[in-house]
């Protein structure tokens, strides 16, 4: 084997969730092998020009819109249903034009984490595809790829059962932040003290990237609810965006990444809701981190963030409408697994904090957490990074 081997890793950045999967993998290589593996790592932003970055530019802001939920959603959930991730048609041509030049410059195995690329660069070099989602809609099976790497089995009987059985798909487990898979105990133990106690619980909010406005009202709604029962919140919001601006006309700190307090728990009991502001993903996932074992229940969207309630053992809220394609089939998942409850309605919103008291009193609550803890091994990060060291071991 050479001293080094390389690895192209392409993002997308659209959205929170592919991005997202990308981060974890990258953290545990550098982690597991610093001096062993060179990461190419870039966007198709940052190497796609003319044409071709303007239908990128197009494909992000249709992702917005569609996010929204409404008539837009719906069109955008019926067209992502519709389009083959395996095709390569006309559009996918001009997509791919320079993120071909791209690889034909760097022909080093590549991972990417939207089954978009798959056809784009498949014929090229090897192309591993990270499917970090429990949930398999229609457009994430794709063919062509070196391997699949999916979360559960139930992910990878998805997966499995409508591509070329050629294609491997491996099972890697739930793809878990490291501060938080490694914490996962102490937390766990310390929710299920709180939860069985007396005492007020605090809950975590999240919106979406694209803060569709039913999502934020009703976070909005039941950030009050919880307030007035006396029950206490952390909610993440985007700079400049929908959430921070209806946070602004509540009653509520609003901390910068740059400020955030050291006591955030004195901060949780003077305020009652505090709302932590983040520039990056990077930065949102930085102060998840800090802050997690501070969360009782959360309240989001069911396209992402479900690993946790299966994985971690964390009660969820599932924010309604619900948007896209992912999010009805986790959503089913969810509930399936007793793990989650939900805000269908503003009405139920506005209950919000009479609901978490009566879910912690009469049990249910517990049961929840305790379902959603221990059933699924939780390094998929790890485990993936290290498939692919052993790959890339192979392929010099």
């Amino acid at each position: 084997m050479n001293n080094h081997s390389k690895l192209n890793i392409l993002y997308t950045d659209i959205g929170r969730g592919h991005p997202f999967y990308l981060d974890g993998i990258i953290s545990e290589l550098r982690r597991s092998a610093p001096s062993r593996i060179i990461l190419n790592i870039q966007n198709v932003f940052g190497i796609s020009s003319g044409l071709s970055l303007r239908i990128w530019q197009s494909a992000n802001i249709l992702y917005r819109i569609g996010s929204q939920g409404g008539l837009a959603g719906f069109f955008y959930k019926a067209f992502r249903q519709r389009r083959k991730a395996s095709s390569r048609g006309f559009g996918e041509y001009f997509m791919g034009r320079h993120i071909r030049r791209y690889i034909e410059k760097h022909p080093y195995p590549t991972l990417v984490a939207h089954p978009i690329l798959v056809p784009l660069i498949s014929d090229l070099v090897p192309a591993y595809y990270q499917h970090g989602e429990i949930a398999v809609p229609r457009e994430a099976l794709v063919d062509g790829c070196k391997a699949i790497f999916v979360p559960l089995e139930e992910s990878y009987k998805g997966m499995k059962k409508s591509i070329d059985e050629r294609t491997r798909v491996l099972t890697s487990g739930l793809c878990i932040e490291r501060d938080l898979m490694e914490k996962a105990e102490q937390y766990f133990a310390d929710r299920i003290r709180r939860i069985k106690g007396e005492a007020e619980l605090t809950g975590g909010f999240f919106s979406s990237g694209a803060e569709p406005r039913a999502h934020v009202e009703k976070i909005i709604y039941g950030l009050r609810s919880l307030a007035d029962s006396h029950h206490r919140a952390l909610v993440f919001c985007k700079a400049g965006g929908r959430l921070e601006e209806r946070l602004r006309r509540m009653d509520t700190r609003i901390f910068s990444a740059d400020k955030f307090p050291e006591d955030i728990r004195g901060a949780i009991d003077r305020c009652r809701i505090v709302a932590l502001q983040y520039d990056s993903r990077e930065e949102e996932e930085a102060l998840t981190a800090r802050i997690f074992g501070h969360f009782d229940f959360f309240v989001a969207p069911s396209h992402e963030r479900t690993n946790w309630a299966v994985g971690l053992g964390i009660p969820m809220f599932i924010l309604h409408p619900i948007i896209g394609t992912f999010s009805p089939l986790n959503r089913k998942f969810l509930l399936e697994k007793g793990v989650a409850f939900e805000l269908t309605e503003d009405r139920e919103a506005n209950e919000l904090g009479h609901m978490v008291s009566k879910l912690q009193h009469n049990g249910s609550l517990e049961a929840a957490a305790r379902r959603g803890y221990g059933s699924y091994k939780l390094n998929g990060f790890e485990t993936i990074a290290q498939f692919l060291i052993e790959e890339l071991a192979i392929c010099d």
